[in-house]
């Protein structure tokens, strides 16, 4: 995607402004729109770096260390802890994954809420506005899906960490409890997303490609219809 977005960013530059102008209103929105979005996120490189390199400071806090590990090696028995340990593992590289993509959201979100303002106003064409729409619904996932990035979420999940003995001991029984709050753990992240997914329109995928192929029928340029496509991305 990386490779796609930095070909469509040249494309915006080096478009001619004739070349732009010769569309319908619809389309004419669409490229002043994509081209203040793509500036403003090429101008925001610097600040989205920064950002992440915060998040994964304020992260590393909770990586092997704080109350929810200390919980984990309390834990005696070694299959229990052992299970404990690789779920505990898997929801931090998740927490942290989801981490990185908000601290750009935190930066690019001004940009994606100015971008939908101009998108305001309905576009007369229906697959024009149909990925209007989806883009909408996109952000609104966005803005979800990663908030809760946190060691505060994390410590909160490890709160469910504790020792199973089972008529005397540990053995099998005890490994199957231990086992689901494993599972929830490697299955929070994934879980989130999917809930927010549902919440607003599902991938939105056909909506955007049809918009994107609505642009170029009509005239716009394939670059800025690539790029209005991908204008949620949080890659740039």
């Amino acid at each position: 995607m990386r490779l796609v977005l930095l070909v469509v960013l040249l494309s915006l530059v080096l478009l001619p402004s004739a070349a732009r102008a010769q569309v319908p209103e619809d389309v004419s929105r669409i490229h002043a729109a994509v081209t203040e979005l793509a500036k403003a996120k090429r101008d925001a490189a610097g600040r989205v770096a920064q950002r992440k390199r915060a998040a994964e400071e304020a992260l590393a806090g909770c990586r092997s260390a704080g109350p929810g590990w200390k919980r984990i090696r309390a834990v005696r028995d070694a299959s229990q802890r052992g299970a404990y340990v690789r779920g505990a593992r898997v929801l931090w590289g998740e927490l942290r994954e989801a981490a990185l993509e908000q601290a750009a959201l935190e930066v690019y979100d001004p940009f994606l809420t100015r971008f939908l303002g101009r998108l305001e106003r309905p576009l007369s064409d229906p697959a024009l506005q149909a990925g209007a729409d989806a883009l909408r619904e996109r952000i609104a996932y966005q803005r979800e899906a990663y908030a809760f990035a946190s060691c505060a979420t994390f410590e909160r999940l490890l709160g469910k960490v504790r020792e199973f003995k089972v008529g005397g001991g540990h053995g099998v029984a005890g490994d199957y409890r231990a086992g689901r709050i494993h599972n929830i753990f490697i299955r929070f992240v994934a879980g989130r997303q999917r809930a927010a997914d549902r919440r607003h329109g599902g991938s939105n995928e056909s909506a955007l490609q049809a918009a994107r192929e609505r642009i170029v029928a009509l005239g716009g340029d394939p670059g800025y219809a690539s790029y209005f496509a991908f204008a949620h991305s949080l890659r740039g």
